[in-house]
């Protein structure tokens, strides 16, 4: 009898042991642990006990799940953070897709994952990032009107394929990555900004019943931070690209000029023409006949540039009625036979103002680079000397830098 009591003591301090180990390390505990223990002790306790047993058993369990979610709940906050943090240091869409995919991988499994782009209206989709087994397969291109992707823009509902079990029998379940192994686990959801769907956002998982309902809705809340995003990065790229642009001509414009200019004569054994071209009337045109036809001046120098340009050649509204072309690589003979090109363009395409002919003439300075200065800004300086020496002259003529 005394030997029965040592056993079940030694028995119960096992226990005690065993429970204050889940304790320690609850978030880690699995369920079928505690299960096997319920077993163990179902014919050993008595009634009254069994039940008490049982409801430390389900305290325990319930802990578990609680302090699981509450983990995961936790990660889940602090990859918004994340991500919200990259996303407002960036605009590169790259790697706003490359984050996103990172911080999914954080909290839940995304043996492939891909995000789908699609503009109302296009016939395709855009899919710039599609990884399997941590290989980007993208970007890719697939029609509109067949497939998930397709689906969920249309019905704007998140489907959530739990194993291959339940796939559509029909041809939709387009993968794109490992041909030796296919995902069973799928979640697409789409990308909403605002009630406009931009496209879709997919994790997926080898594992049959890999995700939760959690994860849905974290893929909702990524994919909105991920749209919202792109369409900043996008405007900002619109936006950036309008400071190079003037408004009135189309042309590149003096910032542009100073960019482009220090990337050519960086380049190695580099050669460059800069011709510079300013209005002789411009003042006259605007005192006479208004600033409109002033534009209508500026506009069809121009087009006389644009016109006479070869291929790797770029033409710049520096400022008000002065014009700059940068030719890589041109001799002075080929500067001067453009310059011939954009008079003969202009006598030929004179203004037309309340049945008046309106000539338009051109004063112009050539430099070239190396020949005759060493930096972007003594380039500069000859070219507008070379220019202020043809207005000296009478106007209307070019000179040359190197024939001073």
């Amino acid at each position: 009898m005394h030997e029965d009591f040592v056993v079940r003591e030694a028995y119960a301090r096992q226990l005690l042991d065993r429970y204050s180990q889940w304790l320690d390390r609850i978030e880690e505990v699995d369920r079928s642990e505690i299960e096997a223990v319920e077993r163990e002790l179902a014919g050993m306790l008595s009634e009254e006990d069994s039940t008490l047993h049982g409801n430390v058993m389900k305290q325990i369990g319930e802990l578990h799940e609680k302090i699981t979610e509450m983990l995961w709940i936790s990660e889940h906050m602090k990859i918004l953070h994340d991500l919200s943090h990259i996303f407002a240091k960036t605009f590169d869409e790259g790697e706003i897709l490359w984050k996103a995919f990172e911080l999914v991988s954080r909290v839940m499994r995304a043996d492939a994952f891909f995000i789908a782009f699609f503009d109302e209206g296009d016939s395709e989709i855009r899919v710039p990032i599609s990884i399997d087994s941590g290989i980007n397969y993208g970007p890719l291109i697939v029609p509109y009107g067949q497939g998930m992707i397709s689906r969920v823009v249309d019905t704007r509902q998140t489907i959530h394929i739990r194993t291959m079990r339940d796939e559509p029998s029909e041809a939709e379940m387009i993968r794109w990555g490992s041909p030796e192994i296919d995902t069973n686990t799928c979640i697409f959801v789409p990308l909403m900004l605002g009630n406009q769907v931009k496209g879709v956002i997919s994790a997926q998982s080898y594992r049959e019943f890999a995700y939760k309902k959690e994860h849905e809705e974290l893929l909702k809340i990524i994919g909105f931070q991920v749209a919202s995003a792109m369409e900043t990065a996008r405007l900002y790229e619109r936006v950036y690209q309008m400071s190079f642009k003037d408004e009135l001509t189309d042309l590149s414009n003096y910032r542009a000029f100073h960019n482009d200019l220090e990337k050519l004569m960086k380049k190695e054994d580099s050669s460059v023409v800069l011709i510079m071209l300013d209005s002789d009337n411009l003042k006259a045109v605007n005192d006479h006949y208004g600033h409109h036809s002033g534009d209508e001046l500026i506009r069809r120098i121009a087009e006389a540039l644009k016109s006479s340009t070869d291929k790797g050649d770029t033409v710049y509204r520096y400022a008000g009625d002065e014009f700059m072309l940068l030719s890589p690589g041109a001799k002075m003979e080929e500067a001067e036979e453009k310059v011939r090109a954009i008079r003969e363009y202009l006598r030929t395409r004179p203004l037309v103002q309340d049945d008046c002919s309106i000539p338009v003439a051109v004063s112009v300075g050539i430099a070239r680079f190396p020949d005759d200065a060493d930096t972007a800004d003594s380039l500069k300086r000859a070219a507008d000397e070379a220019l202020y020496r043809s207005k000296r002259k009478g106007k209307n003529c070019t000179t040359v830098y190197a024939s001073n």
